[in-house]
């Protein structure tokens, strides 16, 4: 049996960062340009510079979307949260009173995606379908949510959490398509971004034009989710950048204990170039240490708003509402994301404590070799001094068979190579002794 729907209508909610840690002047402008990229061009936009929790910036705050396919219609609503832009785009059917297959999902995708700008880097997104069953249908609205699923997504699986919404059935399908991918792929604006669909079939026209009246509310929902899910994909990312730089240091220190178990002495200058990369290094394991602070908070400000902004429509929509399964995803963000945080955030502290040692331990390794090199000069200036100054002097007295050398033919015929004789004998014999003085 065909699943028919009346006014199929796809939403989508789409979040991007004005601002983050560290953002420029230049790079939060270039933020606003890309977000703007996405609207018509002669759009009218008035963002003032305001801490704001809910800041509707274009004027209308609807913008009707012209399309070349006269049977839909839809319009932009774009908003900043805090320090993030939202934008929703709303496409529906151009009909509310005949019925339309599940697969007018998939044209109004292709209206919506055609207006995207692909070069805007996203944190999350959720896709909403919605409509209304027509009179005296005898349709189930599960068979018809998979229906409209499988219309927008080919190739996944369904396995919906359910609920109910103004008398409607509601059905969620999400996985963090973010968590366990490569760096490259996470760090991608264009394919960055959570799996998250809410499909709405609703009893009658009355039902679904009540749920419109919500939007703003998911409008902010999402935004937070999608905050909740970004940081911990982040808090992911900057612990595999401090996993990296400890085995950086991990390394050089084994190089420094493998030429010292070897007994290789290592130049100063080699060894201050080593002591200078973990330096070096443990600066950026710091940042991304505080950094992973970061996230961490970031998480438990949007899960503490998530919560709230869920309270809200819980009560608005009223009790005979079924809305728990969305508190399943602040349940994972408490009992997974935040301690995984956290605990992260201890391995990572004790870490740093080792490196600290590391360095501590280089460190003292080139100054004792700083010593040792300096006492050695300073023997060699000893002993040197006292082999040139006895050679000057034998010398001299050798030249003339003065003393005690006139009797010695050798000493008075040949002053030179006597004189580096006995330099050489005394030279040995300071050594020897400043030897046995240490000892």
């Amino acid at each position: 049996m065909m699943s028919n729907l009346i006014y199929p209508t796809l939403d989508l909610f789409l979040y991007a960062l004005k601002t983050s840690l560290n953002t420029t002047d230049a790079e939060t402008q270039k933020n606003q340009a890309a977000f703007l990229a996405q609207l018509p061009s002669d759009t009218q936009f008035n963002e003032p510079d305001i801490e704001t929790e809910y800041l509707e910036i274009t004027h209308p705050t609807q913008i009707n979307f012209i399309s070349h396919n006269k049977t839909l219609e839809g319009y932009y609503y774009a908003v900043r949260l805090n320090d993030t832009y939202g934008l929703q785009f709303d496409c529906s059917i151009n009909n509310q009173t005949e019925t339309q297959p599940a697969k007018s999902f998939t044209i109004l995708k292709t209206e919506i995606e055609e207006k995207l700008n692909k070069e805007l880097a996203i944190i999350g997104k959720t896709w909403l379908l919605s409509g209304w069953l027509p009179e005296n249908s005898s349709q189930n609205p599960e068979d018809i949510a998979k229906d409209c699923y499988y219309a927008l997504f080919k190739g996944t699986y369904w396995q919906p959490e359910k609920g109910a919404f103004l008398d409607g059935k509601v059905f969620e399908l999400w996985r963090s398509g973010n968590i366990n991918q490569s760096r490259e792929k996470v760090t991608n604006p264009s394919i960055n971004h959570e799996h998250h669909v809410i499909i709405a079939i609703y009893p009658h026209r009355e039902s679904a034009e009540k749920a419109a009246e919500f939007y703003k509310d998911w409008m902010g929902l999402f935004c937070y989710r999608s905050k909740i899910s970004w940081a911990y994909c982040q808090s992911r990312l900057v612990k595999e950048s401090l996993l990296n730089h400890y085995k950086k240091i991990e390394e050089n220190r084994k190089i420094t204990n493998q030429n010292n178990s070897r007994q290789e002495k290592q130049s100063i200058t080699s060894s201050r170039k080593i002591l200078n990369n973990i330096d070096n290094i443990l600066q950026q394991y710091t940042i991304d240490l505080l950094n992973l602070s970061f996230q961490k908070q970031i998480l438990e400000i949007n899960l503490s708003n998530y919560k709230l902004r869920l309270a809200f429509i819980q009560e608005k929509a009223g009790q005979n509402n079924q809305l728990d399964f969305l508190e399943e995803f602040s349940d994972l963000a408490n009992k997974k994301y935040l301690p995984q945080i956290t605990k992260d955030i201890e391995n990572m502290q004790l870490g740093l404590q080792l490196l600290k040692d590391t360095i501590n331990a280089t460190r003292s390794r080139i100054e004792v070799e700083k010593s040792e090199r300096e006492r050695n000069f300073q023997e060699l200036v000893a002993v040197a001094g006292a082999g040139i100054a006895t050679v000057s002097l034998v010398r001299e007295t050798a030249k003339d068979c003065k003393d005690v050398f006139k009797q010695i033919p050798f000493f008075c015929n040949y002053p030179l190579s006597a004189s580096l004789i006995v330099g050489i004998i005394v030279g040995f014999m300071v050594w020897w002794l400043r030897k046995r003085v240490r000892s």
